[in-house]
């Protein structure tokens, strides 16, 4: 009689909510496990399934369990006070703590593995909710002495993980992201644009670390200094900027009109704004992947980012690289972009896609799982 394949437990509340960057990892993982029959997963949440997510429930190896009760009503209380419980009354052999932490109390002698994703509560603290900062001070440091193998999503964030925790470097890997080339060509009939051509584009949620005031105030100087600058493209929802940063948007976006914000895209809406953009920005002050990136070069797309290290790991020599707060610096390279393009001078990058995908990025994690629990 074969034995019952072992069973791994996980945190699966950002599938409980629309797509999201850990949502996405966490999704593409499942979904490209290599020889997932030796393998079965427990999904714990306190909501159902998003319907992005629902496709995982069609393989027979996985199972949603969803919270019940008052106490699911809120994911941090419910991850602390009630997953702690629900796991001891399981057969679970591993816990992945798919998005960096781990559940209090866990059963001693359980093997535990950590997703991690960057270290946003120590450097920029100030681009957190104050709830989920005071949640992520309670557990972040107890997941990580507890976690018996931790993989991080770029090789910088792993070695500012070992320096700020001291933890030990024979139990981390790097697990970089990847993108699915079938995903990222477009099938089937053309979105109707949602921004006029042409245009740069920027992608992520409009908060502190994200930098935009560096990216509003140079293109504000570059729309002065052309005669027919191209427009800015900004997909994202607004996040916690301060007041004063979204006044001086809407300032912007009023007295030049070349500004749009382009929230809740579809992923064919998206896919779309990437290939037809002149070119792509990225002035982030801090990432522990920046998957943007990674999703613009795999369309070709011509890119200026900020100049820190896991952005090289991506980009190599590729791309431009700007110091973050360096607006001049800003101005002059979005001109010059500008330029080349009205030339037919952008032509599009060539990215090594072979080198970045999720199947590799879901075997680190099988191999994690399996030297836990004995196996090969």
């Amino acid at each position: 009689m074969n034995p019952s394949p072992p069973v791994i437990a996980l945190d699966a509340r950002p599938l409980s909510t629309p797509l999201s960057g850990v949502g996405r990892v966490i999704a593409n993982v499942l979904r490209r496990f290599p020889d997932p029959e030796s393998f079965r997963f427990l999904l714990f949440s306190h909501k159902p399934p998003h319907p992005d997510f629902q496709d995982l429930l069609e393989f027979p190896w996985i199972s949603w369990e969803e919270g019940r009760g008052p106490g699911a009503r809120f994911g941090g209380v419910w991850f602390n006070f009630v997953l702690p419980f629900l796991l001891r009354g399981r057969r679970i052999d591993l816990f992945w703590g798919s998005q960096q932490v781990l559940p209090p109390g866990l059963p001693r002698g359980l093997p535990a593995v950590l997703t991690y994703y960057d270290l946003v509560l120590y450097f920029f603290p100030e681009a957190m909710r104050p709830l989920a900062r005071a949640q992520q001070r309670l557990v972040q440091a107890y997941s990580v002495r507890r976690a018996d193998r931790i993989l991080s999503i770029s090789r910088q964030t792993q070695e500012d993980m070992i320096r700020k925790f001291s933890y030990p470097p024979e139990k981390a890997r790097p697990a970089l992201l990847g993108v699915d080339p079938r995903e990222m060509r477009r099938t089937g009939p053309r979105t109707k644009p949602r921004v006029a051509r042409p245009y740069m584009l920027a992608v992520s949620t409009l908060e502190p670390r994200k930098n935009y005031s560096v990216l509003l105030e140079a293109f504000a100087l570059y729309a002065k200094s052309e005669k027919k600058p191209h427009r800015l493209a900004i997909v994202g929802k607004r996040g916690w900027e301060s007041p004063e940063f979204f006044r001086r948007l809407d300032e912007l976006r009023a007295s030049t009109g070349l500004i749009e914000i382009v929230e809740n895209a579809s992923d064919s809406e998206l896919l779309e704004l990437y290939s037809n953009a002149a070119f792509f920005c990225f002035p982030t002050l801090y990432e522990g992947f920046g998957l943007p990136l990674l999703e613009a070069l795999a369309q070709g797309c011509n890119c200026l980012v900020s100049d820190i290290p896991c952005l090289h790991e991506i980009g190599g020599d590729t791309i431009q690289y700007l110091p973050p707060r360096d607006v001049q610096a800003w101005a002059r390279a979005l001109g010059e972009m500008t330029s080349r393009d009205r030339a037919g001078k952008l032509k599009k990058v060539r990215f090594p896609l072979k080198d970045w995908t999720w199947e590799k990025t879901a075997r680190i994690h099988r191999d994690a799982f399996a030297e836990l629990l004995g196996g090969s």
